[in-house]
């Protein structure tokens, strides 16, 4: 059986008619899908591009914040990268709905992974773990993200599932040295605890 909502249009989003909210608890419906959308279209100005088309602008600002995380990480200015990080995951998050998704998902990926290594640099080891959890989200093969989630849980003292995840990583790029490095470091941390315990 299907259910009737009042629609209205109230702030130049579609909301329940009723209560007024985009997200209508009391109706069980939300709009944010058809607000996004009109969102994107108004912002052609009418000049919808053909599906799979990029806009190329909004590639050179994520490469362009991208490139200026990087810089503020070699200098380990971390905060100013991982605000750097921010900006360009927002602008790949906001791609229009007609956009290749791969394209935004390699995206960010790499951002996120470059946001991890901030924040494992600056010892949050919560925000490196959630990043990191994101990377493998998006692209699963890639061992920098096991990397990061291992980096992470050891820095949380989650050492056995640290070394998990580096071993996961390597099964993924066996010839990675640093996943090589931190497994032996993880490992020796690992047996030190069990030799005090």
């Amino acid at each position: 059986m299907s259910t009737i909502v009042d629609l209205q249009i109230y702030n130049d989003k579609v909301v329940c008619g009723q209560h007024k909210n985009e997200v209508c608890a009391e109706c069980h419906q939300s709009f944010e899908g058809i607000n996004d959308l009109a969102r994107h279209l108004k912002a052609t100005n009418g000049q919808v591009p053909p599906p799979g088309a990029v806009l190329p602008l909004r590639s050179q600002q994520i490469a362009k914040m991208r490139e200026e995380g990087n810089t503020h990480f070699r200098a380990q200015r971390h905060p100013e990268a991982i605000i750097a990080y921010t900006n360009a995951i927002n602008i790949a998050f906001d791609r229009p709905l007609w956009e290749p998704t791969g394209l935004a998902r390699e995206e960010l990926a790499v951002l996120l992974c470059n946001r991890s290594a901030a924040y494992i640099a600056r010892k949050e080891w919560v925000n490196a773990y959630v990043d990191a959890q994101g990377v493998i989200e998006l692209k699963r093969p890639w061992s920098k993200g096991h990397f990061r989630l291992g980096k992470a849980l050891f820095g949380m003292g989650r050492t056995e599932e640290g070394i998990e995840a580096l071993k996961l990583g390597l099964m993924f790029d066996p010839e990675s040295a640093e996943i090589q490095k931190a497994l032996k470091e993880a490992e020796a941390a690992l047996a030190l605890e069990e030799a005090d315990a």
